[in-house]
């Protein structure tokens, strides 16, 4: 049993070292381990589906022109990192470690639209993903929620077609900025 506390103890402090003389790699050009990637994955789902228990969503999912409002604010705020299908995001999103997912497809399934409201409200520690809830109104939040869970299935033309569409039509849209 001592023994195993020793070599504990030893593992601890080598790898107290390791980080805490700089060994360890920061730089946003190398990928984490697949190790690391699996741990910090794992860490932030768990954490958001917790945060996120008990969360409700007032608005009614069906409402065109909150959906309209969540297009144009995912659009305006959220495209340049996370793109769209085949629509690569802008060089900010593609130099960000880890990678934002590339929505409809990547990451998005997992969530319900509570823990996606709950993602784009609060954000998430060490993936430049930023927390909106400081500043914006829960209901722009929650028009970028209902806009990605109704969109789930939306391809890339599609997308462009709702830009075309809402494009120069957004006398109703405001940027939600308190």
């Amino acid at each position: 049993m001592k023994k195993i506390i020793i070599l504990i103890a030893v593992l601890i402090i080598f790898t107290s070292l390791y980080f805490f003389l700089g060994f360890y790699n920061v730089s946003a050009t190398k990928q984490h381990m697949k190790i690391t990637k699996m741990v910090l994955h794992s860490i932030s789902e768990s954490s958001i589906k917790r945060y996120a228990e008990g969360i409700q969503n007032p608005h009614d999912v069906n409402n065109m022109n909150i959906y309209k409002n969540g297009f144009m604010e995912y659009d305006e705020m959220c495209v340049q990192c996370h793109g769209w299908d085949s629509l690569e995001p802008s060089n900010t999103g593609k130099g960000l470690n880890p990678k934002p997912p590339i929505f409809p497809d990547e990451g998005l399934y997992e969530f319900t639209i509570e823990e996606i409201f709950w993602v784009a409200k609060n954000g998430v520690k060490m993936t430049g993903m930023p927390a909106y809830g400081p500043t914006h109104e829960d209901e722009t939040i929650w028009a970028i929620a209902i806009f990605l869970d109704k969109s789930r299935n939306l391809s890339a033309n599609e997308y462009s077609d709702l830009k075309h569409k809402y494009e120069g039509n957004n006398d109703d849209h405001h940027h939600g900025d308190q």
